[in-house]
């Protein structure tokens, strides 16, 4: 399932993004935000001629070290929450 999530990000003076802040949603409709500790790896993909970056990082919720896997799509320059 890939999911639309608001993400805040950072380029670096090559240009190359960096996903810093998730805004995530509870079963309550509660939005929360949660800072991305530590990225795994990133991965560049081309599925369907849609040129992607896939990250694999991790946040802390509740004191529980996760991982999540972020997409951005960068022809629409959207973030998805891929799982």
């Amino acid at each position: 399932m890939n999911m639309p999530v608001d993400v805040v990000a950072t380029f670096n003076t090559q240009g190359k993004i960096r996903p810093d802040y998730i805004r995530l949603e509870d079963e309550e409709h509660s939005l929360h935000t949660y800072k991305i500790k530590n990225i795994e790896y990133t991965k560049e993909e081309t599925l369907a001629g849609i040129h992607s970056i896939l990250f694999v990082c991790y946040i802390s919720i509740q004191e529980i070290h996760q991982q999540i896997k972020l997409k951005y799509i960068i022809d629409t320059h959207k973030w998805m929450f891929v799982n």
